[in-house]
């Protein structure tokens, strides 16, 4: 089973099509910013203040 995670942003954000919400396959906390892994093997970064939870989904 490969992990997934929901993201809840602050506000629409390009990485959630203009919504404040996503799932994706991966992320690593990097300090000051969060590195996603995107489900079609992408990656983007966010700052902190942008992201408001990250969650396992189950």
């Amino acid at each position: 089973m490969t992990a997934a995670y929901q993201v809840e942003l602050s506000e629409p954000h390009g990485i959630a099509d203009g919504g404040t919400s996503v799932t994706v396959a991966d992320y690593e906390d990097v300090g000051s910013m969060y590195i996603f892994e995107l489900e079609d093997g992408s990656t983007r970064s966010l700052g902190k203040r942008v992201v408001e939870t990250v969650d396992a989904v189950e």
